[in-house]
């Protein structure tokens, strides 16, 4: 099998339903798997696309959708749901997901009381790997958020003993920078935490970044940010993992 590094990126597409051009730039930028966030999808246009029934198809990627709200909670109203979902070229065995909070109610009235979830999946390679995705609260001008650290806390809850099974890597938009105290949880249970050196959202490229990963073990990665080329407002966080081999 080859030895070829794993290439795993984290990016807020910013509803961009464009799922060719998204597949395209990761192709581009030979990513093995993405994790995207604020990903909308409406079924009756989306769904033959990523399931390779029409003209665009998103080829060369399987595509994980989980929804955090359903049509009813999208504010703008167009039977769009929105959530989460991971590209992969390598398919996955097992993917689940979970809520976080807070409760839907129906419909959205404030952004930091969105419902929120984390997508985790496994990875088929010579050794357990596991991938999580999320998008946590936000809130005014990087403020802290009792949501975010609940949102947290929840995710190390869950995390912590898959963590201890093999490799575990959580990559996301978290909507505070790698030291912030709102993610003091997940620090504790993924101590390991591998960022850029500038900002990844793009009106605040004077800020750290808030699109990075943590991790359950020490990795040797190299890190890299290239810009979404207006396919969206946050840029594209890769994480080379060379001591993972992608069996590509």
């Amino acid at each position: 099998m080859s030895r070829k590094p794993l290439r795993i990126a984290t990016w807020n597409i910013a509803s961009n339903r464009n799922y060719d051009a998204v597949a395209a730039k990761l192709a581009e930028l030979d990513v093995d798997l993405c994790a995207l966030q604020e990903v909308a999808l409406d079924p009756a246009v989306g769904l033959p696309v990523l399931f390779g029934r029409s003209e665009g198809n998103a080829s060369g990627y399987c595509w994980y959708f989980a929804p955090a709200l359903v049509p009813e909670e999208v504010s703008h109203g167009t039977g769009q749901y929105f959530g989460l979902a991971i590209a992969s070229r390598i398919p996955l065995s097992r993917t689940a997901m979970f809520q976080l909070g807070p409760p839907g109610s129906g419909s959205v009235v404030h952004v930091e009381n969105e419902p929120r979830i984390l997508q985790v999946s496994a990875l088929p390679l010579q050794r357990p790997v596991f991938i999580g995705n999320t998008h946590l609260a936000t809130a005014g001008d990087w403020e802290l958020s009792a949501m975010r650290r609940s949102q947290a806390e929840k995710i190390a809850g869950i995390l912590g003993p898959l963590a201890r099974q093999g490799p575990l890597i959580l990559c996301g938009d978290f909507n505070a920078y790698p030291a912030s105290s709102d993610l003091a949880a997940i620090r504790e249970a993924l101590p390991h935490c591998y960022a850029s050196d500038r900002g990844t959202f793009g009106e605040e490229y004077g800020r750290p970044p808030i699109d990075f990963f943590c991790a359950s073990v020490a990795l040797d990665v190299n890190i890299s940010i290239f810009p979404s080329d207006g396919l969206s407002d946050h840029s594209i966080v890769v994480a080379t993992l060379n001591d993972i081999a992608s069996g590509a």
